[in-house]
């Protein structure tokens, strides 16, 4: 039982981490039907920014360090936004397509050529003691900093939640969801609605990569594999949902870290995509997506 407890726990921190960086691509393709292939790379940026807060200014919190992070890596989604993908936004796809490819190496160059290609850790900022609880009643050697890192992910999730669902903004972005031409027509600013979605998602991206610089490591084309894994987490749960994305960003992890336990780390991520192909067969809109209606 123990065993199980902790497996569930390293699932549930990896899960974490995949469902900030899948809401980001769930957001994006809801409001303007676009897969921001880039995505994972402002993962991996949002990391390294975190980073470098920690190592020129060790002395600020880290709940600072983090909102400094996600403020200035919101900033660079918007930028991407404004000068890569704005004026293509009624271009074929794959013009879109080759563009957000092109925007994400050009990130993993520049941190290669500005930080070097060497794996780094962000520094513990959070507590890494023992829950002294868990340890004395279930057997299980649980750290602070793994709890927190569950807790504050799904605090950010609650958070959106309730912009997107709660708020003026949130109702604009889901207007525009629903029908994006129709949206500027009753004075909704479309563009700045579509650069808040980059923002919100960029920022979310920037927390898990400083959750998961601390709880793994980082390198300048660790958004290539974790990107992929976040974009298979949006689809299983159904991409354009929230609620779909952090499902299949829990159940993607579930799956993972049972294979490695179990069975073998280098199956980990071919059952990955076989899970993404079966649940597809049965779920063809994704565990929580609609399927897309046309008037004929």
């Amino acid at each position: 039982m123990d065993t199980i407890i902790q497996q569930l726990l390293n699932a549930a921190q990896l899960g974490a981490v995949y469902a900030l960086i899948a809401l980001g691509y769930s957001m994006v393709y809801g409001i303007i039907r676009l897969i921001n292939f880039a995505h994972g790379d402002i993962f991996m940026l949002g990391g390294f920014i975190g980073l470098i807060i920690v190592t020129h200014f060790g002395g600020l919190p880290f709940c600072l360090v983090m909102i400094l992070a996600m403020l200035l890596t919101a900033l660079v989604g918007v930028t991407i936004e404004r000068v890569a993908y704005r004026k293509l936004r009624n271009a074929q796809r794959m013009s879109v397509v080759i563009t957000a490819l092109g925007v994400g190496i050009f990130l993993e160059n520049l941190v290669r050529l500005l930080i070097g290609p060497e794996t780094r850790q962000i520094p513990a900022r959070l507590p890494t003691g023992s829950v002294v609880w868990l340890q004395q009643h279930l057997g299980v050697f649980v750290t602070w900093d793994k709890v927190l890192i569950i807790l504050i992910s799904l605090a950010l999730m609650a958070v959106l939640w309730i912009i997107v669902n709660k708020t003026l903004v949130g109702t604009a972005m889901r207007a525009v969801a629903d029908n994006a031409s129709v949206v500027p027509l009753m004075g909704v600013n479309l563009n700045l609605i579509i650069s808040v979605t980059f923002a919100i998602g960029s920022a979310l991206a920037a927390a898990g990569g400083i959750f998961y610089g601390q709880a793994y490591s980082l390198d300048p084309y660790m958004g290539i594999d974790l990107g992929w894994k976040a974009f298979i987490a949006a689809v299983i749960g159904g991409i354009g949902s929230i609620e779909g994305a952090v499902i299949g960003a829990f159940l993607l992890a579930g799956v993972e870290v049972i294979t490695v336990a179990y069975l073998s780390s280098n199956l980990k991520n071919g059952i990955a995509f076989g899970l993404l192909i079966i649940l597809l067969l049965i779920w063809p809109s994704g565990i929580m997506g609609k399927p897309l209606l046309k008037k004929v």
